[in-house]
This record gives C-alpha cells, sequence and structure tokens, in this order.
C-alpha cells in the first residue's frame, strides 16, 4: 500500500474516532434509521402508533448509551482513543436488538426477536459504519466554517486595507497641504493689504518656511505606512455557509458507495439468505451501484450548482429503487423468497445523500484552503503594493515640501531681502502662487532607487528579510528597462520565497553582472519543488536568465539580467 493511500485511511480513522466521535449530532441524524426495518420495526404488532413508540422509546435508551460511550471516551488515553471508539460503536449496534425487545415489554408492546443473532450482526455493521461517517461529517462541517470565515475574512480585509490606506494618504496629503495652505493664506493677506516692506514679505516668508512647511514635511516624513490588518475568522451567517456548501455538493465516489452500502446490506443478506446465495445477488447489486453511481456523478458535474443537492436526492432515490428491484429479480431467479429487499430503496438515498455531503465537504475544506493561502498570499502583495504606493506617496510629499517649497521659500526670503525698499506685495504674491501650482501640480514619478527600496522596505514589513546591494549597482539601474525586470524579479522572487518557504528568513541579493547587467539572487527556506514553473518564471526567461535550484538545504532563485 502506498504511504499517501495509508496516510489517507489513518486521516479518515482518526476524523471517525477523534474529538467527534460522539456527539448529540450521533443521536439526532440516526433519528430517521430508528423508523427503518433495519431497526426491527417489523416485529412491532400493533399499528403505527406501537411502531412510533417502541422506535421513540428504543431511541432514548440508545441516547443514554451513547452518553455513557461520549464518557468513556473522555478518559480513554489517546492511543487506544480509536479502538475505543469503535468498541463503542459496536457494542451500541450489538445492544440495540435487546434493547428493542426490552422497550417492547417494559410498554406493554408485543414485540418478537427474529433471528436476534443477525439482527444484532446487522445492527453492528451498520452502528459502526454509519457512527463513523456522521462523526466525520461533523468535524468537516467544523472545519470548513472556520476555513470558510477565515476566507471571508481574508477577502474583507483586502478591501478594507486598500480603502483605508487611500484614505490614510489622502489624509496625510490634506493634512499637511491644509497647513501650508493656510500659512500661504496669511503670506498673501498680507500682498493684499496696503503694501508690505520686502523685509516684511522676506520674515513672513521665512516664518511660513521654518514655522509651518518645515513641521509638515517632518511630520510626512515620520508618519508610518499602514500595515494591513490581521486576517482573523469572523462571524459568517449560517444561511451564506449553508448555499456555499449546498452550492459545492457533488455525488460521492461511485466505487466507495456501492462498497460501503455492500458492506452495510452484508449481514443482512447472510441472515437472510447464508454467505453463499447472498453473494450473487450482491455481486449484482454492488455493480449496478457503481455503474448507476458512475452516471449521476457525471450528471450532477454537468449541471448548474444550484440544481445539484434535488439531483443528488431524486438520484439517490432512484438508485436505491433500482437497487431493490436488482436484489428482488435476482433473488426470485434463484429461487428464493425476496424478503424485505425494498428496505434498500428506503436506506440507499440516506446513505447516498450522507457520503456525498461528506465527499463534497471534504472537497470544499481543501478548495477553500488553498484560497484562504491565495488570499493571504494576495493580501501581503495588496499590503506591499499599499505600502508602496504609500511610501512613494510620503516621499514625494515630503521632498516637496522639505526640498521644494521650503527651499522656494528661504530663497525667495533671501531675494527679497536684498531688493530695493519699495512694496513687494506683487512679488510676494508671485512666490505664494507659484507654490500653490507647485502643491496642485502631480508629482514626478520616483525613480528606480525609489522605488527599489520603497519595495524592499515594503516587504521587509511582511516577512524576516535581510538584503544587500553591491556597489555601483546603482548607477546601472538607471536604464528603465533593466530598472523594471530587476523591480520584477525582486517581486516574483519575494512572492515565491513567501508562498513556498518554511517561514525562515529570505535574503536578497541585488549584484552587478558581467557587462552592464544585475543579477538578482533571493534565498529562502524550503525544498525545490518538482513543479512547472509558474507564468511568473516563465516571463523573467524571457528578460533574462533564470536559474532555480537547492543550495545548503535552502531554495534559491538567481536571475540575470544583461
Amino acid at each position: 500500500m502506498k504511504p499517501s493511500a495509508l496516510s489517507r485511511i489513518r486521516r479518515i480513522v482518526a476524523q471517525a474516532t477523534g474529538r467527534h466521535a460522539i456527539t448529540r449530532w450521533t443521536w439526532l441524524i440516526t433519528i430517521p434509521a430508528a423508523l427503518t426495518v433495519m431497526s426491527g420495526l417489523q416485529y412491532v404488532t400493533g399499528g403505527l402508533w406501537a411502531i412510533l413508540a417502541v422506535a421513540s422509546v428504543t431511541h432514548l435508551v440508545m441516547g443514554v448509551l451513547l452518553l455513557v460511550g461520549w464518557a468513556l471516551l473522555r478518559v480513554a488515553p489517546a492511543p487506544a482513543r480509536a479502538a475505543t471508539a469503535i468498541a463503542v460503536f459496536a457494542v451500541i449496534g450489538v445492544l440495540r436488538p435487546v434493547v428493542f425487545l426490552a422497550t417492547g415489554r417494559v410498554l406493554g408492546i408485543p414485540v418478537s426477536a427474529g433471528d436476534l443473532g443477525g439482527r444484532m450482526m446487522i445492527n453492528l455493521v451498520t452502528s459502526v459504519a454509519v457512527f463513523a461517517l456522521i462523526a466525520i461529517g461533523v468535524e468537516l462541517v467544523e472545519d470548513h466554517l472556520a476555513v470558510y470565515r477565515r476566507l471571508r475574512a481574508a477577502q474583507e480585509a483586502s478591501a478594507r486595507d486598500a480603502v483605508l490606506a487611500a484614505d490614510r494618504a489622502r489624509g496625510l496629503r490634506d493634512s499637511a497641504l491644509d497647513a501650508v495652505s493656510a500659512g500661504l493664506e496669511r503670506a498673501s493677506a498680507a500682498a493684499e493689504s496696503h503694501g508690505v516692506r520686502p523685509a516684511d514679505a522676506a520674515r513672513l516668508l521665512r516664518e511660513v518656511a521654518e514655522q509651518v512647511v518645515r513641521p509638515a514635511s517632518h511630520r510626512v516624513f515620520d508618519t508610518d505606512a499602514p500595515t494591513g490588518e490581521a486576517v482573523m475568522a469572523c462571524p459568517v451567517r449560517r444561511r451564506d455557509w449553508l448555499a456555499a456548501v449546498l452550492g459545492g455538493m457533488q455525488a460521492a465516489p461511485p466505487l466507495l458507495l456501492a462498497v460501503l452500502f455492500a458492506v452495510m446490506v452484508l449481514p443482512f443478506g447472510i441472515w437472510q439468505y447464508g454467505l453463499l446465495l447472498c453473494l450473487l445477488p450482491l455481486a449484482c447489486g454492488l455493480l449496478v451501484l457503481w455503474g448507476a453511481n458512475a452516471l449521476l456523478r457525471v450528471v450532477v458535474a454537468g449541471i448548474s450548482p444550484v440544481l445539484r443537492p434535488a439531483t443528488l436526492f431524486v438520484g439517490y432515490a432512484a438508485i436505491g429503487v433500482l437497487l431493490s428491484v436488482t436484489s428482488e429479480v435476482t433473488v426470485r431467479l434463484m429461487g428464493l423468497d425476496p424478503e424485505l429487499v425494498w428496505f434498500e430503496a428506503g436506506t440507499y438515498w440516506l446513505v447516498g445523500l450522507g457520503v456525498a455531503f461528506v465527499a463534497s465537504l471534504a472537497a470544499q475544506v481543501r478548495r477553500d484552503q488553498s484560497e484562504l493561502e491565495e488570499a493571504v498570499q494576495d493580501n501581503i502583495h495588496a499590503a506591499a503594493a499599499i505600502r508602496s504606493a504609500f511610501e512613494r506617496e510620503r516621499a514625494a510629499l515630503a521632498r516637496l515640501l522639505h526640498s521644494g517649497v521650503q527651499s522656494e521659500l528661504i530663497a525667495s526670503a533671501l531675494a527679497l531681502s536684498a531688493g530695493p525698499s519699495a512694496d513687494a506685495s506683487a512679488e510676494l504674491r508671485r512666490v505664494v502662487s507659484s507654490i500653490r501650482a507647485e502643491l496642485s501640480g502631480p508629482r514626478a514619478e520616483p525613480d528606480a532607487a525609489e522605488r527599489i527600496a520603497a519595495l524592499v522596505e515594503s516587504w521587509g514589513c511582511a516577512i524576516p528579510l535581510r538584503s544587500s546591494f553591491c556597489d555601483g549597482v546603482w548607477e546601472r539601474l538607471r536604464e528603465p528597462v533593466r530598472a523594471a525586470a530587476v523591480i520584477d524579479a525582486i517581486s516574483e522572487g519575494l512572492a515565491n520565497a513567501v508562498r513556498h518557504g518554511d517561514g525562515s528568513e529570505v535574503t536578497l541579493a541585488v549584484l552587478a553582472a558581467p557587462g552592464d547587467g544585475v543579477s538578482v539572487v533571493i534565498g529562502s527556506g524550503g525544498v525545490l519543488s518538482a513543479a512547472v514553473p509558474g507564468i511568473g518564471l516563465r516571463q523573467l526567461a524571457e528578460r533574462g536568465e533564470v536559474a532555480l535550484r537547492e543550495v545548503a538545504g535552502r531554495v534559491e532563485l538567481a536571475v540575470a539580467i544583461p
């Protein structure tokens, strides 16, 4: 047996016998099963109310036995928990026919034992299979709810981060420019008065530069970039979750469902006809189930998700009828009495839907976990992009205020001080108008060095990152195409390090390559995957030489850009 298959079996056993082995759902979900032929109601005499009375009391006692089993599992040692849980399932199944007989006697309702040994065997197999299936389903529901909550939270956090970052960048700009504009308004008001001497105009401009613009530029420069929200589970409406689950329903694996149901009815067949005589009906039924389940799987996969739950219900009900017809025809052809074979039609749809629900939920958990990982990665990328954009805005605004506006105000003040002693209102208005235009105009895109520095700093806030740049590399990045390729290589390499790494420190080195080229080398912990390179690496390969290798227990991506 392959390790992967063995691992899956261990996982299924752990789910079936773990902390959800016995819950309130074990009792609630099996209520309909208490009203079936397999529970022994064909042995009750007295009509519908007698049947309901025996079934209800018997199931209440089963609830008490489940509570005892739950308490036993609470104290069972971990190594023995799986065996203990299966033993509890089996004992409860064996005791059910006994409880059924005792209930009839206590209520004064005539009941017969039938083949008590056969009934015990039927209930044993059914209880182990159904209780295990319920336990797996309950755990998958809980797992899926947790993943679903975190997935929705990650998606909502990404949207909120973008809005908050834009608001913060706008607020930073507005607060800085409002302060500067207020200072300029004072200067403009002075210019609109009856006149202002050059010395007073110079003093006013210096005050705006020193008391308004300089503090504003420092405040902008010292403002931290926004950080993304932590992805935490958030409440979701059960209606939304249920709609997602039902919309993702798919048919159960055909062979698995066929074999499971065959195992469940095998004790009944042995009880009715003996081991040898039940083999032919069992084999025919298995083939019918396998083929019909495979056909239903194809049908369900090709229809709208909205129609899948109803289609599965109708499909499994029809397969149950087909199975009963097959069993009756086969048994009659063997010259036997097909007694009680129609219980298959009454129970198969329940088992089919149960297995389909569990299989669908398991697939949805894996799919949503994958989407959650992608959403978290998208959030990291978005946070890095948001921080980079904010840093560009902040740096450009600080540079504009500190090196542009402040310098222009001081230079204008010096010029006015050296000018003739005449009215300086016109010159003051010109300076104020020039600075207003500068503040309201678009800012130049930062050069490659600033963009790479902002990108590295952004990633450094999201992952443990150690970076180095060799001497002379910045001069080579003045070439726009080469700089863009280096930025893409850093972005793709760091994204892959987060996606496939083990969380340890990531190293980034930007080196000079032969000629005028630049080499980007990114190392991260982990193991090199055998997967086909993604589109990002393939695009990088069109712009340079790409090498992905394992070096000293780490994965290294090297991109040489000419």
